[in-house]
Parts: C-alpha cells; sequence; structure tokens
C-alpha cells in the first residue's frame, strides 16, 4: 500500500544563486538604504560631538659620552696619559622608556602647575583630570594610571633615537606635557644616578685631603728639626734624623702629586659620564586635531551598516522561507489526516 503521506521538509536546501540574491536584496534596497543611511547619519553626529584631541611629541637622543668630553679639549689627553679609557660607553638611552613611566618622572610632571583653557589659574593633573578630591592619594594614583597609558614611548632600535607623544584636549597642554618630561628625565638622569667615576673621585678627593696633611705635617716637622739643629753636619746621628724628615717629605710629595692628578682624571670621568638628555625637537602645540579621525569614522560605519543591512535583509528572506516550508508541510499534514 503506498504511504501518501506529506514528507518532512527537508532539513537543509541548496543555497540561494546570485540572480535569487540580487533579487532579494534589490527588492529591499530601500530598507537597506534607511539602515545605511540612519548609522551613516548617527556616526557624522557622534564624530561632531566628539572632543579633539591634539598630539604633542618630543624627541630625544641617545646619549654621547665622547662629545661631552671632547668639549674640556687637552684634559682629555691627561686622562690618557693616565692610562685611563675616555672612549665612548655603551649609552644608556636604553633604559629611557622605563624612566619616562616611572613615578619618579611622572610625580613632578603631574604636580606642575599648567596654564589650560578650562581654568583661569594654572593648576597641576590632578586637579585639571578630576581626581577625587576627598581622597588626594586615589586621585594621584588614578592620574598617575591615566598619563602612563596615555604616554606613547617608544624607542629605534637602530638609532636608539626615543620619542614621547601625548594626546589632550589643547594642543598648548600636550606641548607643555611632553616638554615637562623630557625636563624630569633630564633632572632625573643628572641627580639619581650615579658612576663608578663619581665614586672613585669622592674617594681620591678624601685621600688627597689625608695626604695633603701628612705632608704639611711632614714639611713642618723638618722645618722645626733644621730650626732646632743649625749644626747637623756635625753629627751623624743628627744627618740620619734629618735624612728620615726629608725622605718623609718625599714620599708625601710623590702621593700628593700623584692622586692629584688622578684626582683630575677623576673629574674628567665624572663630567664624562655626567648624563645630558639632548633633545632634538621639542614638543610644540599642534596646529590641527590628531584624533577622531571623522572621515574615517564615517566611512566605517557606512561599511559597516551597509553589510548589516545585507545580513539583515538575507537572513529575514531565509527565515521567512524557512517558516514557508514549514507551514506547508504542517496543512499537508493535516490535509492528510483529515482525508484519512
Amino acid at each position: 500500500m503506498e504511504n501518501n503521506a506529506p514528507s518532512e521538509p527537508a532539513k537543509s536546501r541548496p543555497e540561494l544563486n546570485y540572480e535569487e540574491t540580487f533579487s532579494v536584496l534589490w527588492g529591499s534596497r530601500k530598507l537597506i538604504g534607511i539602515i545605511v543611511a540612519s548609522v551613516t547619519v548617527a556616526a557624522v553626529i557622534i564624530s561632531l560631538l566628539l572632543p579633539p584631541f591634539y598630539a604633542s611629541t618630543v624627541v630625544i637622543l641617545p646619549e654621547t659620552s665622547q662629545s661631552k668630553l671632547a668639549a674640556l679639549g687637552g684634559l682629555s689627553d691627561l686622562a690618557s696619559l693616565a692610562g685611563v679609557n675616555v672612549g665612548a660607553e655603551a649609552s644608556p638611552t636604553k633604559l629611557y622608556p622605563v624612566i619616562v613611566k616611572s613615578e619618579a618622572v611622572l610625580k613632578n610632571v603631574i604636580y606642575r602647575k599648567y596654564q589650560t583653557k578650562a581654568f583661569p589659574d594654572s593648576v597641576n593633573l590632578v586637579q585639571l583630570w578630576d581626581g577625587d578630591e576627598g581622597n588626594p592619594q586615589l586621585a594621584y594614583e588614578t592620574v598617575l594610571r591615566d598619563l602612563r597609558d596615555e604616554l606613547d614611548v617608544s624607542l629605534d632600535s637602530k638609532t636608539n633615537v626615543l620619542t614621547v607623544s601625548l594626546f589632550t584636549k589643547e594642543p598648548q597642554l600636550s606641548a607643555d606635557i611632553v616638554n615637562a618630561i623630557a625636563h624630569e628625565l633630564d633632572v632625573f638622569s643628572r641627580t639619581k644616578r650615579t658612576t663608578n667615576a663619581s665614586a672613585q673621585r669622592k674617594w681620591i678627593e678624601g685621600r688627597l685631603t689625608e695626604v695633603k696633611s701628612d705632608l704639611e705635617h711632614s714639611e713642618n716637622a723638618l722645618r722645626d728639626f733644621r730650626e732646632n739643629n743649625r749644626r747637623v753636619t756635625d753629627s751623624p746621628e743628627l744627618l740620619l734624623e734629618q735624612g728620615r724628615f726629608i725622605r718623609e717629605v718625599e714620599i708625601n710629595s710623590a702621593l700628593f702629586t700623584e692622586l692629584k692628578k688622578q684626582y683630575e682624571v677623576a673629574k674628567i670621568e665624572e663630567i664624562k659620564n655626567v648624563p645630558i638628555v639632548n633633545v632634538m625637537d621639542a614638543g610644540r602645540p599642534a596646529a590641527k586635531n590628531e584624533k577622531p579621525k571623522k572621515t574615517i569614522i564615517v566611512v566605517v560605519f557606512f561599511v559597516l551598516s551597509l553589510f548589516a543591512g545585507i545580513g539583515f535583509v538575507y537572513l529575514r528572506f531565509r527565515y521567512a522561507e524557512k517558516v514557508a516550508v514549514i507551514r506547508k508541510f504542517l496543512t499537508s499534514k493535516v490535509s492528510f489526516k483529515a482525508n484519512g
């Protein structure tokens, strides 16, 4: 006996061909246009309402110890004769990205006073960026974290040139902050970093003071001996004692002369190792805002809304088609039972 019961709806069906897809989309072109137009207009409005941000960048060159020592002229020759290497050292500029974002540098930057359009008087960044006035420590930590996040610090691996960039709502403020960072980086480098040459200079300076005192003491002792013993040549014992005093003066004099030379060399090395932040390009107020990119925002939203509209129309058609198939199947099944 044949079974004339309606078959279940197919669980899958072939994909729409290009002609059918184009026909569906073309038939819903007005709906797609409304979606695209609505989203694009909203994107234009949003981009116009977004506040502008202005960038400022400071460019810092790597440290060059050789150029600093060269300024001393002939004193570098003295260092070479004393056996001290005065050549260029490895640049510590690779530490700059870490130092720039350290609290030791940024704390003074945060509490520095800035002229802004938002306030008639100069204010620090805690006051400017709406810190929690009820909890100064929390406000400071919040601003410190925000400043670290906003700073764009990059170091060229080939040239060791450092760039520090920042976006704020005011062009002059951006320039003032990045220049303040460069200044504080220079202050930190000069005051916090110590070198072996500095420690050596301090030790030699202390030893030089001691030897100078010993030399003066031995010279005074020799002078007093000669004043009290006018006829030294008549006594072998006096001649021997005088020789001891003379040798003491000569030894202390030789030590003093050598330490004095080493002291000058140490001062040269200390000057050579004084870190100097060489700013190639200081931060300046931008004439045009860098963010937001309004044209890009509108274009991106236009493209996304176009694809969203096409996808919505296509999925709606497929859903309606599925519903129609299921309804047809159910109707056929009910009719079969009624006739059976």
